[in-house]
This record gives structure tokens, C-alpha cells and sequence, in this order.
């Protein structure tokens, strides 16, 4: 579930330390909240949805294209780690900020560490890490949420 502190960390909650204010409502393509199960075709489904948000909301295309390939791993791992058993559901969540842009992943399944020696997989934290702004990625026994921001100037 997205809460508070996620929308605190996209600069949409009261209390939003952001000196620009947290007005995003005459903002094309503003908000986009989806809620599917974490199965493979949700990882297709999800990434076109982003990036028509993108195209309609991302003035610059190349944080557009980091925007796209993020959400498309922060994604793809929780189809493929975060479900032990029946399948859960993923839940992104995308808004411009008066700053830049926000995204939240999330999913409620069993966190899993990245292992110390990936080899030619784990390098999406290294992805999150290189191309997005600021992140925070939080795991538990209650899921795994990843948080990213980009700093930009919103269109309108």
C-alpha cells in the first residue's frame, strides 16, 4: 500500500518540505496508480503505461527513458523475487513534483537481499542508483518498496 511517507518522499503530502509548493493538478498526465498481480505480463502492461505517461508528462526524454527502464526492474524483480507461492500484487505509483517526478514500486512479498556476488544479475540497484536523482529501496517481512526521484522542470 502506498502510504504517507512515499507520498512525503514525492513531494505530495502536507507538510511537503518542497519550496515550490505541491500543487500538480493543472499538470498533464499527472497522477498514474496501477495495481496488478506480479505475473509476467504485468511487467509489458506496466512498462507501456509508463511510458505513454512519460510522453505525456516527461518534458526531458532522456529522465523519461531512465524513468521507463527503472520501473521496468523495480517491476520485473517483484514478479520474479517477491512471491513465494500465490502471486501478490505490484503497485506503481508516478507523479510529477514541482521539482521534478516521482515513482514508487512496491510490492508485499518476501524481501530478498541482493547477493554478494550477482554475477550477470543484481545490477538493478546499480541502474537505480546511476540513473535516477535520489532513491530509497526498503525491504522487509512486509515487501519490498523502491522510491525514485528525478529533478527536473515539470511542463504544463
Amino acid at each position: 500500500m502506498i502510504t504517507n511517507r512515499d507520498l512525503e518522499c514525492l513531494g505530495l503530502a502536507t507538510g511537503c518540505v518542497c519550496p515550490a509548493g505541491t500543487d500538480t493538478a493543472g499538470i498533464r498526465g499527472a497522477w498514474l496508480w496501477e495495481r496488478r498481480p506480479a505475473r509476467p505480463e504485468t511487467v509489458v502492461a506496466l512498462r507501456r503505461l509508463v511510458r505513454r505517461w512519460t510522453a505525456a508528462t516527461v518534458a526531458d526524454e532522456e529522465i523519461g527513458e531512465s524513468i521507463v527502464l527503472l520501473v521496468d526492474e523495480a517491476v520485473s524483480n517483484a514478479v520474479e523475487h517477491a512471491y513465494r507461492g500465490p502471486v501478490g500484487d505490484v503497485s506503481l505509483f508516478a507523479a510529477p513534483r514541482p521539482c521534478g517526478y516521482g515513482v514508487v514500486v512496491e510490492d508485499q512479498g518476501v524481501w530478498s537481499p541482493p547477493d554478494a556476488d550477482p554475477g550477470f544479475r543484481g545490477r538493478g540497484l546499480d541502474l537505480v542508483r546511476e540513473l535516477s536523482d535520489h532513491h530509497v529501496v526498503m525491504g522487509s517481512e512486509l515487501g519490498t518498496t523502491v522510491r525514485m526521484c528525478w529533478r527536473t522542470h515539470v511542463t504544463s
